[in-house]
């Protein structure tokens, strides 16, 4: 997915046209599918992507908007429990913190979904919260893809801003919603919405999560410098990034292992 200003704009301009949307009776779908339209015309490598909403006790998602997901697959995950081991959206949306899956087929996180999903192609799945003004988990923006792989450092500042003018769509409709509803008045004046900086809305409150959007990060960097060293100008300088990126690989394995072996993580 190319992070250029054009994708910057594309969203920009969607925000510009939400409120007219919204006023002439468009559905919060329609919003939201233009929204991931946008996205997926200016990206690289076909993804596939999806926003599925957190039901009000906090403890299902449903299908929000996924113009381009196939309809058995959407229809099977509409509902779905969130969970520590929920797939890559039902644990994002559980923990508060993105889960990057880079291959479906063999990620524990994808045990009750893998058959889903790689039945339609797709082998993986990178997913992060949608929060409210008050910092509040209202729902995941996932991108599928059909290959193996992980986002790189500039695919994950863009997915943090999709995830911000997304929030930004779904509060509106809701605050429109809202104020449309009988006995509340046409004076009455919606919340003032704060949109916070999206590398802000990441940051998850629980250690654990904590810890696990860092090791995601950690993990995009080391995919970064492997791709770096394959195109080094020297040979000594491949060796050192190679060597740079299976450290920091250890290291994040070591960290997940350590989460999960704690007593206290969340089962």
């Amino acid at each position: 997915m190319p992070f250029t200003s054009g994708l910057r704009q594309s969203l920009e301009a969607r925000d510009d046209r939400v409120t007219s949307e919204l006023c002439r009776g468009d559905s919060l779908e329609e919003v939201l599918d233009r929204h991931l339209l946008a996205v997926e015309q200016m990206a690289e490598g076909k993804p596939v992507t999806s926003i599925l909403l957190l039901s009000a006790d906090g403890k299902r998602l449903s299908h929000g908007a996924a113009p381009n997901l196939p309809q058995s697959y959407r229809e099977s995950i509409d509902g779905m429990d969130i969970g520590p081991s929920a797939g890559s959206c039902g644990t994002a949306a559980y923990f508060g913190c993105p889960i990057y899956v880079d291959d479906i087929a063999v990620d524990p996180l994808w045990a009750d979904y893998r058959h889903l999903a790689l039945e339609h192609g797709l082998r993986s799945c990178w997913s992060t919260p949608i929060r409210d003004d008050e910092g509040a988990v209202i729902g995941t923006f996932a991108i599928y893809h059909r290959t193996v792989g992980r986002p790189t450092l500039d695919e994950l500042e863009a997915i943090d801003m999709i995830a911000g003018h997304v929030a930004h769509a779904i509060i509106s409709a809701r605050d429109s919603k809202h104020r449309n509803a009988p006995g509340t008045g046409p004076t009455r004046k919606p919340p003032k919405l704060k949109l916070v900086d999206s590398r802000e809305q990441d940051v998850p409150t629980g250690t654990f999560a904590e810890l696990l959007t860092m090791v995601a990060k950690l993990e995009a960097i080391t995919a970064e410098i492997e791709r770096q060293a394959r195109s080094a100008g020297s040979e000594e300088a491949r060796v050192g990034m190679e060597i740079l990126a299976e450290d920091s690989r250890k290291l994040a394995q070591a960290i997940r292992s350590h989460i999960a072996g704690s007593a206290e993580f969340p089962r």
